[in-house]
């Protein structure tokens, strides 16, 4: 025992060495921090953070009214409904705040703030000896100038580098501003959990009081939830709010700034709230006014690199002119279909699913109304289906991401025809991969067939031929879908999600709608815009969104894809819309895994629309794409009562040509002569580049019209004709059902022996492998059983000379 003591007495002063020496490092370290910082540099915060200057002056949003949509030219007026600012709007100067509130902040938060200069290096010191001891990776040193800093940044990372750059900013800002302008500044951007920026918005929303009304136990719990927002929001964690809440109040207490009394008593006091819900419809904001919002805070955040809280209280307090792109008569007619007409499906637990729309003016991208969500809007700054949720687009990613890089590069064009059949199957050779939404294999299918009715397989087959790489450089860069993820693990460079929209985590209604503007324009993207300008209270323009537009395809290829598009409405999946009976219309469809998700984008001549439904948490939706229906009524409401054009430009280098649907070549007499009727179709083409070699798919072959079946060449000419069928080579690892297998020809018949099986093909018992079957009883292109091979007559044996039987050797 005595010798363990011993041990200890001599080891103490080697620990106490060893420590002064690290506190001493960590304080030459500070001290050549601070050194750099005020002699080396003078880095001063940009100015445009300090912009948050409490102005304290509501926004004014601004509409134009057009004169002439299509050159989208009128005169400005003041948009009169009032924009509320909620809780982010309750600015408090200093002095209206209470002592005790400052008293908490400084207590818990910065000791010496009203004795340093921006930094503390006392604090400095300690957090940097902590930090090369390892004990933790935080700094946990920030003054409540730091703590400003880094709220208006928006800078976060845990660094050396980041930390210096913060005491630069924190000391350039105390010579800028006093005191009470800084803690006036602190108190009014930091967040309190719940949507609520500010102390003024936190007394409203946890006490339904006034700032200047907060009782000390009170402002010791308001400034208990800003260490951790989440972990002490005296609402959901009241434990732990109320533990924090006394530790303030035992540090005011110790500091001198609550009498023995007053310290008790506040200790004492129940955690009472009075929570306020914002419930009052009065002073709910338009879905469009809400979307302005959330853009212009965003777009200041990236322009002038300031944290969401620094730009938020900048757009409400700054005075800001907003100069928005809004329709006003074709926002009003999609609020009021989507508060009063739409009706959506509910499921087993009764939650209803939801829907969203946007409008957006195909020759400038503006965004001309809005809806995101079903229902009467209940509250500012919700959840919005149309611009902030990220779901996976199905096939109408298909346009995008397939059919017009394809176009483009040359790789097909109108009469294109690839085969829809598995393109995969698994290890086992027993599931077939992709499947389409019908569930069926048609076979030889031409490109606007396979557009029309959004056909899988063909869709992966000429993603193949456009390469993966370049698929995702056209969606991500040229159609601008930055949604897509190229975080390795989770790219969305992959067949499944680039052909068949099943995305990582998807796209958001407006960045998917907005792409189809180079299908509507010519070829000319244009990125949307909810406003056109903001400017301060001194008329300082500090954003604008001029038409930043660009080409993305050839004003050819682009009309050819609304061309297509247009047989998604005449034809195809869209078949129920009637706009087309008023105006030229083009779109498409597409639906999610387990029909989670149901999506139809839409275009006019002048207008895109796009529709998302679905049920807030993902599951699925029985019944038919309600998507389509939500498009034609809202879509033929705003045709009605609006001007625009009704038929879609066609460039006159663009030429209609008779084509063979099956070979995409010229049609021949074969092909008029086909089972199933005449295949010769008119289609789109660019002049010079139309179909110059006649089709080589269909051949002529006996049939035997009387009995059926394939002429083996022993059925008489009085019961026969020349009938053509499908020259195409298949071979598959099991049977599959393809539609057009009962119209194959794999070789001549009259070398081949009749196959006696009228389920089969006729050259089906020559076969090694699969090649697809019909669901026929008995396919066309069987062998005729009625007129078989005449048996041959017996031949004389002839002995066989065997050169050596004599015993010679010749």
């Amino acid at each position: 025992m005595l010798r363990q003591r011993n041990r200890t007495k001599k080891r103490f002063p080697l620990l106490w060495c060893l420590m002064s020496a690290v506190l001493l490092l960590a304080l030459a370290v500070t001290l050549s921090a601070g050194l750099y910082v005020d002699m080396r540099f003078e880095k001063e915060l940009p100015q445009e953070l300090l912009a948050v200057s409490p102005i304290r002056r509501s926004p004014r949003f601004f509409a134009y009214r057009f004169e002439d949509r299509a050159n989208r030219v009128g005169a400005a007026y003041e948009v009169t409904d009032t924009v509320f600012a909620q809780r982010q709007s309750a600015y408090v100067p200093y002095s209206e705040i209470p002592t005790a509130l400052i008293n908490a902040f400084v207590a818990i938060e910065d000791k010496r703030f009203f004795e340093h200069e921006g930094v503390d290096w006392y604090r400095t010191v300690a957090a940097g000896a902590n930090y090369l001891l390892g004990f933790s990776d935080r700094f946990g040193a920030s003054t409540i100038t730091q703590q400003l800093v880094k709220n208006m940044t928006g800078a976060d990372e845990i660094s050396p580098q980041r930390k210096l750059q913060e005491m630069l900013y924190a000391r350039d800002l105390e010579r800028r501003l006093d005191k009470t302008e800084i803690m006036e500044l602190y108190l009014n951007v930091i967040s309190f959990s719940d949507q609520c920026t500010g102390v003024g918005a936190a007394a409203e929303h946890y006490f339904s009081k006034q700032v200047c009304e907060l009782t000390v136990a009170e402002c010791a719990t308001v400034a208990a939830i800003t260490n951790n927002p989440t972990y002490y929001n005296p609402i959901r964690y009241p434990e732990h709010n109320l533990s924090r809440r006394n530790l303030i109040l035992s540090e005011m207490y110790a500091q001198g700034y609550l009498s023995q009394a007053e310290y008790e008593e506040a200790k004492a006091t129940p955690l009472a709230l009075h929570v306020d819900d914002v419930s009052n419809s009065d002073g709910i904001n338009p879905w469009y006014t809400d979307m302005v919002i959330e853009d212009v805070i965003r777009d200041l955040m990236r322009e002038y690199s300031m944290s969401r809280a620094a730009a938020t209280h900048l757009f409400y307090t700054g005075g800001l002119q907003i100069d928005m792109a809004i329709d006003e008569e074709i926002q009003s007619i999609v609020e009021q279909y989507y508060r009063e007409k739409i009706r959506m499906p509910q499921n087993a637990a009764g939650e209803s699913a939801q829907s969203a729309l946007i409008v957006i003016d195909s020759r400038t991208g503006d965004i001309l109304g809005v809806a995101g969500a079903v229902g009467e809007k209940k509250g500012n700054r919700l959840q919005n289906f149309a611009t902030q949720t990220l779901r996976p687009p199905g096939s109408t990613i298909k346009p995008i991401s397939v059919y017009a890089p394809a176009l483009e590069k040359g790789i097909i064009d109108w009469g294109s025809v690839y085969d829809d059949v598995p393109t995969d199957f698994d290890a086992n050779g027993r599931t077939a991969w992709p499947k389409n939404a019908n569930g069926l294999y048609r076979g030889l299918t031409g490109i606007p067939y396979a557009v029309a009715h959004s056909t899988n397989t063909v869709a992966v087959r000429v993603l193949e031929d456009v390469g993966l790489q370049e698929s995702f450089h056209y969606a991500k860069e040229r159609f601008h879908l930055s949604s897509l993820s190229a975080e390795k693990g989770k790219s969305d460079c992959d067949v499944a999600a680039l052909a068949l929209g099943q995305l990582q985590h998807g796209v958001t209604l407006r960045e998917l709608t907005t792409a189809y503007t180079a299908f509507a324009d010519g070829g000319v993207y244009h990125p949307y815009r909810s406003y056109y300008r903001v400017t301060d209270a001194d008329g300082r323009v500090l954003l604008a969104c001029p038409d930043s537009s660009e080409t993305v395809l050839s004003q050819e290829n682009a009309a050819i894809m609304t061309k297509l598009l247009q047989g998604v409405i005449t034809e195809g999946t869209s078949s129920s819309v009637t706009l087309q009976n008023l105006t030229e219309c083009a779109g498409k469809t597409g639906t999610t895994n387990r029909d989670c998700d149901r999506w139809f984008v839409g275009y006019t001549p002048d207008l895109i629309c796009g529709v998302w439904c679905g049920y807030e948490y993902p599951e699925p939706m029985e019944g038919k794409n309600l998507s389509t229906g939500i498009w034609n009524a809202v879509m033929r409401e705003i045709v009605l009562q609006t001007d625009g054009h009704r038929h879609f430009e066609v460039p006159s280098t663009l030429v209609r040509v008779s084509y063979c649907v099956d070979s995409g070549r010229l049609p021949t007499d074969a092909c008029r002569a086909d089972a199933r009727g005449d295949r010769c179709a008119t289609g789109w083409f660019v002049r010079g580049k139309e179909p110059q070699t006649f089709c080589d798919c269909h051949v002529l072959c006996t049939y035997d019209v009387e009995n059926g079946g394939v002429s083996h060449g022993f059925c008489p000419e009085d019961c026969t004709k020349q009938i053509s069928l499908l020259r195409v080579e298949r071979h598959f690892p099991k049977e599959i059902y393809v539609e057009d297998s009962a119209y194959v020809w794999r070789g001549d018949p009259c070398r081949m022996e009749a196959n006696p099986n009228t389920a089969q093909a006729y050259f089906a018992k020559e076969l090694e492998d699969y090649c697809g079957i019909s669901r026929r009883k008995e396919p066309f292109n069987r062998s005729c059983t009625a007129h078989p091979a005449p048996e041959t007559e017996p031949r004389e044996e002839v002995p066989l000379r065997v050169p050596w039987s004599d015993g010679s050797d010749e």
